[in-house]
């Protein structure tokens, strides 16, 4: 299990900067080999600098065929996170995009960055939408149905069909 950096911790570092290595399986994550990479956060005043890398291999289904294949999934990502006071005011009904800080995450001077659910949130958004197993895979493969067995009960009414000339 992956501690959360306190920035306050952060700031008494050398350099400001903290580098953890892992090799673990994220809970509510599935895979089929430990998360296994590193991911290092820098205090930088105003705002925190994190970088991962990491690698793993999971289990998806193809969304052609619906078979299970394993993909080799590689994560690397930088991310700034802002380091402000949270808001007083409750955000307003109407949600107006006022500057692009707007966009961005942030944690509050005495906070924590929650090292584990932020490998999660990327990780998550690293898995690819949709995948085939193969590029050239078929899809699914539709045989062509015998017609079905017609009820006896309706064996009168089928040979006056096929007796009568219809359109």
């Amino acid at each position: 299990m992956l501690r959360p950096i306190r920035l306050s911790d952060l700031r008494q570092m050398p350099g400001q900067t903290q580098e953890v290595h892992f090799r673990q399986f994220f809970p509510g994550f599935e895979s089929l080999t430990p998360v296994e990479g590193s991911l290092q956060a820098s205090h930088r005043g105003h705002f925190l600098e994190v970088s991962a890398e990491a690698r793993t291999i999971v289990t998806l289904t193809c969304h052609r065929c619906l078979q299970q294949f394993n993909h080799r999934l590689h994560l690397q990502v930088e991310e700034i996170i802002l380091i402000r006071e949270p808001s007083p005011e409750p955000p307003p009904l109407e949600l107006e995009l006022r500057d692009e800080e707007d966009l961005l995450e942030s944690l509050p001077p005495n906070g924590e960055l929650d090292i584990e659910d932020w490998m999660y949130q990327h990780l998550h958004l690293e898995m690819p939408h949709q995948l085939p197993c193969r590029p050239d895979c078929p899809g699914i493969v539709v045989e062509a149905a015998a017609p079905p067995p017609v009820d006896p009960r309706w064996s009168a009414l089928a040979a006056l069909l096929k007796d009568s000339p219809h359109p």
